[in-house]
């Protein structure tokens, strides 16, 4: 017991300063992994407000080009309707008034005019947001000709505030939710279907329609690195036919994004 008890103190000795150079040394492992991570971080928030502020720029700059180059007429503007309420399962109202009715194939049930209206037509603030949209294109003097829409309430109505009308109804312009379908082929009668749309000398084509309708693979020009392209209501792409194929040109994301360049306060 006594040789126990005098080499205990030596060994405890020992131990502790093993447990301090780990500690020492754990902390100096922490602090230089903190300086790396806080370094990095600093960067990646650099690079994020940096970012952002040159896109915007260069955004800027694409959205003065084609919002002045439409004014020249020659594309197709594909449009997403106006505002609309969100309904659970509007899918099934979609169908109803597309699909569910004794109409031709291309034609509507016309949904203004029965039980389930305000699950897929425009809400108010829709309607005034496509009227709104209609004096912004008179006061601009953007050219209209040939209008086509979506046999959907929302896009008929958009049609008819804010482009003055349609001229024709096509089924194949409701979005994808309604419907059980092959992608590749509904892919492939979309392209066929902007390929033969008419675009008037000096004027623009009108589409109204929805979301999910333009994919990126229906394009020559772009490789998308998102899964799926999309509009907010009132929104629209400008859309250019050429012999290899379409082009998708330029993105108006909003509305308001288009009728901007057009408001200069100095």
């Amino acid at each position: 017991m006594k040789n126990l008890k005098n080499k205990s103190p030596h060994k405890n000795t020992l131990n502790q300063k093993i447990i301090n150079i780990i500690v020492i040394f754990s902390f100096v492992i922490v602090t230089i992994s903190s300086i790396i991570h806080l370094y990095d971080g600093r960067n990646k928030i650099k690079s994020f407000f940096a970012k952002p502020l040159e896109l915007s720029k260069s955004k800027l700059e694409n959205d003065i080009y084609w919002a002045k180059e439409i004014l020249n007429g020659g594309y197709i503007l594909h449009f997403r309707h106006a505002e609309r309420d969100k309904w659970l399962d509007v899918q099934m109202y979609d169908a109803l008034e597309s699909d569910v009715h004794s109409n031709s194939q291309d034609n509507s049930r016309y949904a203004e005019n029965d039980f389930f209206e305000n699950a897929v037509c425009l809400n108010d603030r829709g309607k005034v947001q496509a009227k709104a949209i209609e004096e912004h294109i008179n006061f601009i003097g953007l050219p209209i000709g040939y209008v086509a829409s979506s046999v959907s309430c929302r896009a008929r109505q958009t049609a008819e505030l804010g482009f003055g009308g349609y001229d024709s109804l096509h089924r194949i312009l409701v979005h994808t939710g309604p419907y059980s379908e092959n992608n590749d082929i509904r892919t492939q009668l979309l392209i066929e279907f902007y390929k033969s749309l008419d675009i008037a000398a000096d004027k623009n084509t009108i589409v109204t329609s929805h979301n999910s309708v333009i994919k990126c693979e229906m394009f020559i020009n772009i490789n998308c690195n998102r899964e799926k392209i999309y509009l907010e209501e009132g929104g629209f792409y400008i859309l250019s036919k050429s012999e290899e194929g379409l082009k998708l040109n330029h993105e108006f994301h909003s509305f308001k994004e288009f009728t901007k360049v057009f408001y200069e306060r100095f």
